[in-house]
């Protein structure tokens, strides 16, 4: 009997589909979680809204704080700058006054030696006072820092109106005096072409001595007399022309009448500035500044 060969089994289909889904049940199987989301009550909502606005406000009104600090910290400083230069005005006024008080004077007697009939017995001080005349100074008012402010937009931190109008009537006083100050200098050189055709110019060239040092303001103010020296003799005029010489005293009395002009300027000035020192004073506690 001829022996049968084996080999591996043949697994039916039946049998295979049987160990597949035997398998397949033997496996993990994942599923994906169901999320659900339980709504909030109205009153978390209502605290979490609460609370972003505290922050918001919070960091605005740190903001807010911080440059009102700023503010107010650049506001005392525009208070000091303010009433230094005030003090320096009213210091600078003080010898202002009396210096143009002086050269009215020495403008009256310039006058009387042009009226004179015949020779001047003192044509050395009538020469003397004649070159004089030709210095035209200028008194600068110290309102820097209301132009900084002004030009900066930051005119609006001073918080006292009374200050504010003060400032105010300070610049219109000080644009009056520009004004007049203005008609001063025209005046002024309307009378060179009559200096030149009534007094000898070489005279007046030798009166002229150089100096180095620099004029204090009190000799600026006063006509900046350090430079210029009488001359010797008794020089007279070199024309006669009595139109001339009326016309020269015509342009002198004006420039009398515009310093007579300036001096209540500045008066006003002064009485302006003072107002403003005690108002900065006992608004900012600047007393002992």
């Amino acid at each position: 009997m001829t022996a049968r060969k084996t080999g591996p089994a043949t697994q039916s289909p039946k049998t295979f589909i049987t160990n597949s889904s035997a398998k397949t049940g033997n496996m993990e199987v994942h599923h994906h979680p169901q999320l659900e989301h339980k709504p909030k009550p109205w009153k978390e909502y209502l605290l979490e809204y609460f609370m972003i606005f505290l922050a918001v406000m919070t960091g605005f009104f740190a903001e807010s704080y911080r440059e009102h600090l700023s503010e107010r910290s650049k506001e005392h400083e525009y208070a000091v700058n303010l009433k230094k230069d005030l003090v320096s005005d009213t210091a600078n006024i003080n010898f202002w006054i009396p210096a143009l008080m002086t050269r009215i004077a020495k403008f009256d007697t310039l006058i009387n030696y042009l009226e004179a009939s015949g020779p001047v017995k003192n044509g050395s001080n009538m020469y003397y006072l004649a070159r004089l005349s030709t210095r035209n100074q200028v008194f600068e008012p110290r309102d820097n820092t209301i132009l900084e402010m002004k030009s900066s937009g930051n005119l609006r931190l001073i918080h006292n109106r009374e200050i504010v109008n003060g400032l105010m009537d300070y610049e219109k006083v000080v644009q009056e005096y520009r004004n007049l100050q203005d008609i001063e200098q025209k005046e002024d050189v309307l009378s060179y072409p009559l200096l030149g055709q009534l007094f000898d110019a070489k005279i007046f060239n030798q009166m002229v001595s150089v100096k180095t040092s620099e004029l204090t303001a009190q000799e600026y103010a006063g006509g900046s007399t350090n430079n210029l020296v009488m001359p010797p003799g008794n020089p007279q005029l070199i024309s006669n022309d009595k139109e001339k010489i009326n016309m020269l005293i015509y342009y002198i009395h004006q420039r009398k009448s515009s310093f007579m002009g300036e001096i209540r300027r500045l008066t006003v000035q002064k009485t302006v500035d003072t107002a403003l020192i005690s108002k900065i004073n006992y608004e900012y506690k600047l007393n002992n500044e």
